[in-house]
């Protein structure tokens, strides 16, 4: 017989006794929001790893596709598949959060439902674990760049700076190569072990969430094997992917991501010239890219809103502390706009917001390989 359990977020999900007698190692939290189209695919995927000893939880975040019907027959054809259901959409990191408190695994994974992954992800990233007494596995991902009309336009293998277990001092020297490289701040391309984790959850942010968690999770983590391999795909679909959307909140929750690894910088006691000016070239891009968007009509800035953003930028402590002193790791045009940016004067740096906004609207390719430098 079923029975209904329900958590503080509103959260159910329907457990029957052959789950119950499941005692899988690894949790496997997937949210889910009309992602219909995606789950035979993901979850089959799941189905061929050469590891088994894994249980899915499935948060429907109040879909209103098929989404909840398609994990509800999932369930019946492999009890390791557990779809707990939100009665109202919370988010992603809600999700999350809930998968979280669900879990059973000593060891977590975060898998998004219309991403793709390598056959032997799993035994990989376990066997690493097991094998090194990690507490957390960290391996690259393959970029895959979809145009509107679904068709794979690019693709670009990420790959973590180091090879092996690193722990102490040498993990914490390799956080901002691990950052600069993108893969600092995604859930997906890591497998934790659950008690580092510990009281750590995902905030209610749009655009730092995976970051924000991961600062918190590293500042306990004393050991972790990193795989240079892309054993995940994460598939970039323009239009759909969140980053490609507009959001008001883009440069205060960019602030926050660089605020948080700054000051973790300074807890592990790795504060200098060097770690200020490369977050302060990381904190330059947004900066740059907060300028173009504040063009955007969606951002409903008037000329005068403009010339206020730049003097409220350049009067800000975390500014004057990591940018003034930045330089590119080799990006000529970075260096170029960072020297601008350093200025502190609004009429070079509107000039430069609209000149980006022009590249980024006219020319997308060059906008695309000029957001890579560092």
């Amino acid at each position: 017989m079923s029975s209904v359990k329900e958590d503080a977020a509103g959260a159910s999900s329907a457990d029957d006794g052959r789950i119950d007698e499941y005692n899988a190692p690894l949790s496997i939290i997937m949210p889910c929001y009309n992602v219909e189209r995606y789950l035979g695919a993901v979850i089959e995927s799941l189905r061929v790893q050469p590891y088994e000893n894994w249980e899915l939880i499935a948060v429907d975040d109040a879909s209103t596709d098929g989404t909840a019907e398609a994990l509800t027959r999932a369930a019946r054809q492999d009890a390791r598949v557990r779809p707990v259901h939100h009665d109202r959409n919370h988010g992603a990191a809600a999700a999350r959060n809930t998968g979280l408190a669900h879990a059973r695994g000593e060891y977590i994974w975060f898998l998004d439902p219309d991403d793709d992954f390598e056959p032997a992800l799993l035994p990989e990233a376990l066997g690493a674990l097991e094998e090194s007494d990690a507490d957390v596995a960290v391996f690259g991902c393959r970029e895959e760049t979809y145009d509107a009309a679904g068709a794979l336009r690019a693709t670009r293998d990420v790959l973590p700076p180091a090879s092996g277990v690193l722990a102490g001092d040498e993990l914490h020297r390799a956080i901002l190569d691990l950052e600069e490289s993108t893969l600092y701040g995604y859930a997906w391309n890591k497998v934790y072990r659950r008690e580092v984790i510990g009281s750590a959850r995902f905030p209610d942010v749009m655009l730092a969430e995976d970051l924000l968690f991961n600062v918190e999770v590293f500042d306990h983590v004393t050991r972790a094997v990193f795989i240079p391999q892309p054993l995940y795909h994460y598939k970039k679909r323009l239009r759909a992917n969140l980053t490609n959307r507009f959001d008001k909140n883009y440069y205060s929750e960019h602030r926050m991501r660089i605020e948080a690894l700054y000051n973790q910088q300074v807890r592990w006691g790795l504060d200098s010239a060097e770690t200020r000016s490369r977050l302060g070239s990381l904190y330059g891009r947004y900066i740059i890219s907060a300028l173009e968007r504040n063009c955007d009509k969606r951002a409903e800035m008037s000329h005068a809103d403009r010339v206020a953003w730049c003097r409220a930028l350049t009067d800000d402590p975390l500014f004057t502390t990591l940018v003034q002193g930045a330089h590119s790791r080799g990006g000529v045009a970075l260096e170029a706009c960072l020297a601008l940016i350093k200025t502190g004067r609004p009429a070079l740096m509107l000039v430069l917001g609209r000149l980006v906004h022009v590249v980024r609207s006219r020319l997308g390719s060059l906008y695309a390989k000029l957001k890579r430098q560092r």
